[in-house]
């Protein structure tokens, strides 16, 4: 396991050996002074508050050294029970440090609470109508685009495609869907524009193949009714029947033609959606469709084609389209600010979406971090536990050796006047 590099950690890891240095030292010169006390005692009455002081801050020190070294590790080797806390514990804390995260960071009513009062939809507003903010939002998507589309390989893309595609035509789902397209479209006489579209296509195809036309009726006439030119005045009344058709049928908004197709089309339209038969024909039809090999490569060249334009748009810094969507994005950001309503909205909404995220995965959140350190090693939940909090520690070793010098001193001070 890699070691923290930020600053304060490594501020830690060198403050950490000083400390326990000054710490140890320090006991180092209770132990002398101890030494010096009772060699001296004889001589002089302060030399016995010197040994009381001494005594009591050896006993201290080394007591508060016992207790943060049984914290990390056994004291000495030794398996002393109740030693050893945090090795013995891991998974326990662990359990204790997600779930300390996930109840108290990460639960609805905490992010609920926390969202309350907060503008999210105009802070994001603002930042995306500032035209640098939107320049590096559209950069960083389309830079993004080509690493994400090279994850994927062109055949497993097109085979991607094809199976969803073949999984929507079963089940009903696509006539139904045709069927239901073509319920809305004739209604109100939606369709009438696109069959008046068709008629103006009619008349073109009419007029582009008039020569045609004519060459077909002369070569079927014969050659008696050629010679009187029987051929051409029945072509003229051919086309002239076809343009009048047309036209009548254009003019008329009523006309029986236009009601047939749109009967024809209602009864496809019902059929779809609940004739079996047909639905299995729309099925079969479908499945043919998407097993033929010239639908693979289709869609193989669609997709290479899609990443040639995501890559050549990455590629250009001054692109149109990095220019386009950054002022979309800025246009969009600009918009939210104002339209109050949309606000208040948006803000209804981010916040509602946040809780619900929250209540989703805030426990899996606590759970990451529960098996992120299950899964590290002991002596490494220990090194970055002690690298964190051991200089402290050692301030407890340091506080408990003087204050309990201090303490020896009034002790043996009480003891004297109650003599």
């Amino acid at each position: 396991m890699s070691e923290m590099s930020h600053p304060t950690s490594v501020h830690r890891r060198v403050s950490l050996p000083a400390m326990r240095l000054l710490a140890g030292g320090l006991l180092i010169v209770m132990a002398l002074l101890y030494l010096l006390a009772v060699m001296n005692r004889a001589h002089n009455a302060g030399w016995d508050y010197l040994r009381a002081f001494a005594e009591a801050a050896l006993v201290g020190g080394l007591a508060d050294w016992f207790a943060v070294t049984a914290i990390f590790r056994h004291p000495l080797g030794l398996p002393i029970p109740h030693t050893a806390v945090i090795p013995r514990s891991k998974e326990r804390i662990a359990d204790a440090l997600g779930d300390f995260v996930a109840v108290n960071f990460l639960a609805p009513s905490v992010i609920s609470d926390r969202l309350r009062d907060q503008d999210l939809a105009t802070s994001l507003g603002r930042q995306l109508a500032d035209p640098a903010t939107a320049r590096r939002v559209a950069d960083g998507v389309l830079d993004a685009l080509p690493a994400l589309a090279d994850l994927l390989e062109d055949e497993v893309v097109s085979a991607f495609m094809r199976r969803q595609l073949g999984d929507f035509s079963r089940d009903e789902r696509l006539s139904s869907l045709i069927g239901r397209g073509l319920k809305l479209l004739t209604e109100n006489g939606r369709h009438q524009p696109v069959l008046d579209a068709a008629l103006a296509e009619g008349w073109r195809a009419l007029e582009e193949h008039e020569d045609a036309i004519r060459a077909t009726v002369r070569a079927r006439t014969s050659w008696v009714w050629r010679l009187i030119a029987l051929d051409a005045r029945a072509s003229d009344a051919l086309i002239s029947a076809i343009e009048g058709t047309l036209r009548d049928i254009a003019a008329e908004p009523d006309h029986p033609a236009r009601q047939r197709i749109t009967d024809m089309l209602q009864r496809l339209s019902d059929d779809l959606q609940n004739s079996p038969e047909l639905r299995a024909q729309i099925e079969r039809l479908a499945a043919d469709l998407l097993a033929h090999p010239a639908v693979g490569a289709y869609f193989s060249d669609l997709w290479r084609t899609a990443k040639s334009a995501m890559r050549a748009a990455a590629a250009a810094s001054d692109s149109s389209a990095r220019e386009t969507l950054a002022d979309g994005i800025a246009r969009f950001g600009a918009a939210i600010l104002e339209d109050a309503e949309v606000v208040e909205a948006l803000n209804r909404r981010l916040r509602a979406l946040l809780t619900e995220i929250s209540g989703r995965h805030g426990r899996d959140v606590g759970k990451l971090i529960s098996e992120t350190i299950r899964s590290w090693d002991t002596q490494t939940v220990v090194e970055k536990l002690e690298q964190n909090v051991g200089p402290d520690l050692q301030y407890i070793r340091i506080n408990g050796t003087v204050i309990g010098g201090l303490i020896g001193l009034a002790i043996h001070q009480a003891t004297l006047w109650l003599s």
